[in-house]
């Protein structure tokens, strides 16, 4: 897989990156942020110092480097658009590594680029994936270019890689492990060792010290309540689904509907699991005869496979790692020889899979270009969520001085983002902007939430919103719909605003209009 210089110019290189930028700035300012990207805006926004800021972060489940980098973006201006801008940015910089320095064609370069994880799930939606993306392309780059000081640089950007995510921290233990093979199997050591064993000192130091950071950050408080325990017992259905994100994330084409998210054009788990087997096959014969690539690729997909099977199923923006595994394995292939095989099942494997790795890679890459064409437009043509819409309607009619009560807090949340407030949530009975995922956070029947609303009106005596992602079917004479926002892509996050009057207010009910 070769590439062209003469037509990998910096035109290029640059044009792309712009029109990436260009039309991911079109889908930023159609895209409404949903309660994951919102969630690390508010902690950001919210936390008072460095020490209260990593206090916010402990029920995350993910390291704080992103967390950090919006805490100090949060100091200059407190609306969520600007951490949009900068994942855009971010997103922008990852794209440019990969046309800059990656060894793939310019049609493979374009397919990627505009292909769903790139353009729509790390571009579009802004969460840490982006950054780590950014930094894992940034290694290969460093593996491709660095000489002076080449263990330091890998090393420093595996670090940071490590404080991204708990995916980015499974590729950064997959990548380290990787050059330590790499560094074993070199034919002579003793040059290498006397030249710079501080060095290599100091760069196995930095790995490790970024992976211990991560650990701590990540491990849940006892009393935490999402995603806790681990699934040891063997469970064919979890396994099934567990193998089958290689076919959803090798080939992301979604349905074709305005709900696409985390859909796949092919709906039948068991298909998807013989897909995905086929995928896995192909992919190690052409990386057999490339025993440090077949090395990163075998131990960063199992490490991410273990995750989803004993800790955390997750979804697609999570598989998607399982993909950029395959491009970073295909890229660093390209400056490993190939080894002597003996003849043989295996050999006969490689001789066939490698002629057809770039119709493969192309067939791959189109269905990602298929995909972040259905995704970038229905997020232009459809809300992906009714966040936005209820808080302009809030602004608009002049209530959001009122108290204001969110149910189900975990997707209410983002209205508290663009409203730059804090709301009342009754599954956890507290005040507060983004959520705190631990053990005191029930699910409360409907006419509990409204009972709490009739409460709170009643001692506070003022009129109470009620901002839910459900209909009401609940009697009770002084609750209002007022307005409702539907139809989004996230359909948990269509939502239903209610005003409950007090009756000191009631009298100017018929002239509000509110039925």
């Amino acid at each position: 897989m070769p590439q062209n210089h003469r037509e990998i110019t910096p035109g290029f290189q640059i044009g792309v990156t712009l029109a990436f930028f260009g039309l991911g700035l079109l889908l930023l300012v159609n895209h409404e942020m949903w309660a994951d990207e919102m969630q690390a805006w508010l902690i950001a926004r919210d936390s008072n110092s460095w020490g209260d800021l990593f206090q916010n972060l402990r029920y995350e489940g993910h390291p704080g480097l992103w967390h950090a980098a919006l805490y100090l973006l949060s100091r200059f201006t407190p609306q969520p658009l600007a951490m949009q801008c900068l994942h855009l940015l971010l997103a922008s910089a990852a794209v440019y590594l990969f046309l800059r320095y990656a060894p793939f064609t310019r049609l493979q370069k374009i397919l990627f680029v505009f292909g769903y994880f790139p353009f729509f799930e790390y571009a579009a939606i802004s969460r840490n994936y982006a950054l780590g993306v950014l930094l894992i392309f940034g290694f290969c780059a460093l593996k491709q270019t660095a000489s002076a000081g080449k263990y330091l640089w890998l090393s420093g950007t595996l670090f940071l890689l490590s404080q991204t995510n708990v995916y980015a921290l499974i590729m950064a233990m997959s990548l380290g492990a990787t050059l330590i093979l790499e560094f074993f199997l070199k034919k002579d050591l003793r040059p290498l060792l006397a030249a710079s064993r501080g060095e290599l000192i100091l760069s196995l130091a930095i790995f490790l010290l970024g992976l211990g950071l991560a650990l701590m950050q990540i491990v849940p408080p006892a009393d935490s309540g999402f995603a806790v325990g681990w699934h040891f017992a063997f469970d064919l259905g979890r396994l099934t689904h567990t193998l089958s994100t290689i076919w959803r994330s090798y080939v992301p084409i979604p349905l074709p509907q305005y709900n696409f998210w985390d859909t796949n054009i092919i709906t039948n788990k068991h298909l998807q699991f013989l897909l995905s087997a086929c995928l896995v096959v192909f992919s190690l014969g052409l990386f057999t005869r490339k025993r440090i690539t077949l090395f990163l690729y075998l131990m960063g997909t199992l490490g991410i496979f273990l995750f989803t099977y004993f800790k955390y199923p997750g979804n697609l923006r999570h598989h998607g790692h399982l993909f950029v595994l395959l491009m970073v394995c295909l890229w660093l292939s390209n400056y490993y020889p190939d080894r002597e095989m003996r003849s043989g099942w295996v050999s006969w494997f490689s001789n066939f899979a490698k002629p057809h790795q770039n119709k493969f890679l192309v067939m791959i890459l189109s269905a990602h270009l298929i995909g972040g064409i259905i995704a970038g437009s229905a997020d232009i043509f459809y809300p992906f969520s009714g966040s936005k819409e209820i808080a302009r309607f809030i602004k608009d009619e002049k209530m959001d001085h009122m108290i204001m009560l969110g149910d189900e807090d975990d997707y209410t949340s983002t209205v508290a983002g663009y409203l730059n407030c804090k709301l009342h949530y009754p599954c956890s009975n507290r005040y507060g902007s983004f959520i705190i995922w631990d053990q005191s956070r029930k699910t409360l029947a409907p006419a509990e939430v409204v009972k709490k609303a009739a409460q709170m009106c009643k001692q506070q005596r003022e009129d109470v919103l009620l901002i839910l992602n459900y209909e009401l079917n609940v009697p009770e004479t002084t609750l209002f719909l007022v307005k409702k926002a539907e139809r989004s892509i996230l359909t948990a996050e269509n939502f239903y605003l209610y005003i409950m009057r007090h009756p000191k207010n009631m009298k100017d009910q018929a002239k509000l209009g509110w039925r």
